[in-house]
């Protein structure tokens, strides 16, 4: 980009050519107040606090909008543009109702921050007084209108960043307000509660639920780390006081993986479940009870010793959550395999991991999950297939990214799934098949994209092609429930696009049929979702480290242990819980035969109830450890606070189980 140069308070300074005079300010240390300005945003100039004045210009215009030009003269400092940001400030404060004792951003406010700069301990007008109503059915957010500026960066932030565009101005005159949707309470509307314009907004306005009067954020102590709860492996910035919580920030919005979610941002300040702070043991009244450490760990290490003598190694399985740190991953494999000696080892999602595994083997000789794609693909994709999927539930920032595809790049999005969600807003075709009947869907789109020639001729489109000889279009969507012609119009979309995105979810991995797994990549595979030699996929796994589980081997390859425990004879159960919350019906498999169980979890929950022993974990916020993102990418995640006193990090624990266990 070509160099320009300015003259900025009678000194040369260098900026680049599409620059603001903002831009090349900044750029150069040169400091000017802005309010509205948010870096990644673009700019609108509402709150005039950046003015400047410009040779040859007859008033003072905002840097944020004037474009920097070659030889421009600038002049940001002076008793005149001084006096204009004061009264700028002044009527600020007037208009709305900005009571700094009472705002819970009081100390951490940017409007606050500039008064004081300027000395502002008085106002030349009268207050204004408006009765402005506060929206606080949302559960994390509440938006305070007497505290707005309308400076619009959580507007901007809603639809630049996060794609929604769920935020606007409402009203006109002094009766502006940002309002949700048609003006709807924000917790009806379409907001995903990500928390951007919390972070985004420079006063008291948004604020959080979870966050309000904890603390405030230049008097708490500041951790990077990264989010493991869905697996897209998010960064965040973690504000901690006394050793609790405060707020969690992204360290950078704009970056690719900037945006955070509900679940990143608001869920470990808004504990939903009861901890487990203690272990406890089953007395001989049959009651549970709490006890040491110690004692829990011989009576499990014990019990699994005489059941081992006395049934064989066969006798002891163990199932762990992927939610869980590798780190507590691989030690209670090495006990379960190693130290007890037993085969029956599983994850909660084995059953998902065989179908994917299985499924991508009949795509391909190599049996791997690196056959899976990048989440970043979404941002460039100009055709986005969603099957069986609702991202603003299970990965709400992947759900982000395929609005932002939608609404910037002006990406097609076929929905193939027969329930409906909140991305009706944006698909371009909804293909509703049949409950079942997903696989022909599937199959019959991809035959359509070969039938019409929407892709060239290639030794994998003739592979493709070959196994599809038995599949009639007119009939299969007719069959699969779904109208030919938009099964047609869907197929000259992904046939035609030269970057599309093939995304599926949790009511695919559902049906644990390998059949429908490799229908979507031979789909991908044919369609413009090839790069580099492999599909555009992408599998939105049901856990935090389901791929670190997977790729580690806790996942059972074969069968579910606990769909065949009775079969196999099992008189002990040891599950790894971790912080994952598991309601019984997810164990349906459990058989009343079982002599002995242990469940090692953060929280109470009704397998508590049918536990032997029960030895308490942390959560992620309070251990060090790694996770493996959805692509593969390993992560390392830091403490942020200390966990209770007496409970240690899962693999500490096992580790002192394996110690005690006699061979």
């Amino acid at each position: 980009m070509k160099e320009i140069t300015l003259t900025i308070n009678g000194k040369q300074v260098k900026g680049k050519e599409g620059d603001t005079v903002l831009a090349v300010c900044q750029a150069n240390g040169i400091d000017l107040p802005t309010l509205c300005h948010l870096e990644g945003l673009s700019d609108v100039g509402a709150c005039r606090m950046c003015v400047v004045e410009i040779e040859r210009e007859r008033r003072p215009v905002p840097a944020c909008t004037y474009p920097a030009r070659d030889g421009l003269v600038v002049q940001t400092q002076n008793e005149k543009l001084e006096k204009y940001r004061r009264l700028i400030l002044e009527l600020m404060f007037t208009e709305r109702n900005h009571l700094c004792a009472q705002c819970v951003a009081s100390g951490d406010c940017e409007l606050q921050k500039l008064a004081y700069r300027y000395q502002m301990d008085n106002t030349r007008y009268p207050y204004s007084w408006p009765a402005l109503s506060v929206d606080s059915v949302n559960d994390y957010l509440v938006i305070d209108h007497n505290r707005c500026i309308l400076c619009g960066r959580c507007i901007r932030t809603c639809d630049e960043i996060v794609g929604v565009h769920t935020l606007d101005f409402g009203y006109r005159g002094w009766k502006d307000m940002v309002v949700a949707d048609l003006n709807q309470p924000l917790g009806e509307s379409s907001c995903i509660s990500c928390g951007a314009c919390f972070q985004a907004c420079p006063t008291g306005s948004i604020f959080s639920k979870g966050s309000a009067y904890k603390g405030k954020r230049p008097e708490s102590e500041e951790q990077i780390s990264v989010c493991p709860i869905c697996g897209i492996g998010c960064e965040i910035k973690a504000f901690v006081k006394n050793n609790m919580l405060v707020r969690i920030d992204s360290p950078d919005l704009i970056k690719h993986q900037g945006l955070l979610c509900y679940k990143g941002r608001f869920a470990s300040l808004n504990q939903a479940h009861v901890r487990i702070k203690t272990p406890l043991v089953r007395n001989a009244r049959g009651k549970i009870e709490p006890c040491s450490l110690s004692k829990a760990v011989d009576t499990v290490a014990k019990k699994l010793s005489e059941l081992k003598a006395r049934h064989g190694s066969s006798s002891i399985a163990g199932v762990a959550s992927s939610q869980a740190s590798s780190e507590a991953l691989k030690a209670f494999k090495e006990f379960i395999t190693g130290t007890v000696g037993s085969k029956l080892i599983d994850s909660l999602d084995g059953d998902d991991y065989r179908a994917v595994i299985k499924g991508i083997s009949n795509f391909q000789d190599k049996a791997d999950l690196s056959a899976e794609a990048p989440l970043e693909e979404i941002l460039k994709a100009d055709c986005v297939l969603l099957a069986g999927a609702n991202p603003f539930e299970s990965h709400p920032v992947a759900g982000s990214y395929i609005v932002r595809a939608v609404r910037q790049n002006k990406a097609k999005l076929i929905v193939l799934d027969p329930i409906q969600n909140a991305f009706s807003y944006y698909t371009t075709v909804w293909l509703k098949p049949k409950k079942g009947k997903e696989t022909l869907a599937i199959k019959s789109l991809t035959k359509a994209i070969i039938d019409n020639r929407f892709v060239k001729d290639s030794a994998q489109t003739k592979k493709t092609a070959a196994s599809l000889n038995d599949v009639n279009v007119k009939r299969g969507a007719e069959e699969a429930g779904i109208n030919h012609d938009e099964l047609s119009d869907a197929a000259e979309m992904l046939g035609k696009s030269q970057h599309s995105v093939v995304i599926y979810g949790e009511g695919i991995l559902q049906q644990r049929n390998p059949g429908l797994i490799t229908a979507l990549l031979n789909l991908a595979a044919i369609s413009g979702s090839q790069s580099g030699g492999r599909p555009r996929i992408i599998s939105l796994k049901p856990k935090g480290n389901s791929r670190g589980a997977w790729d580690m081997g806790i996942a059972n390859a074969s069968e579910s242990v606990i769909d065949n425990l009775a079969q196999n004879g099992v008189k002990a159960l040891y599950l790894l819980l971790a912080d994952d919350y598991v309601e019984t019906h997810e164990l349906q498999g459990l058989p009343k035969g079982i002599e002995f169980m242990v469940v090692q979890s953060s929280y109470l929950s009704p397998l508590v109830q049918k536990a032997n022993v029960v030895l308490p974990s942390p959560t992620w916020t309070e251990i060090s450890g790694n996770y493996t993102t959805l692509d593969g990418t390993a992560k390392s995640v830091s403490r942020l606070i200390r966990p209770p006193e007496g409970i240690r990090a899962d693999r500490e624990t096992i580790n002192e189980i394996s110690k005690h266990f006699k061979k």
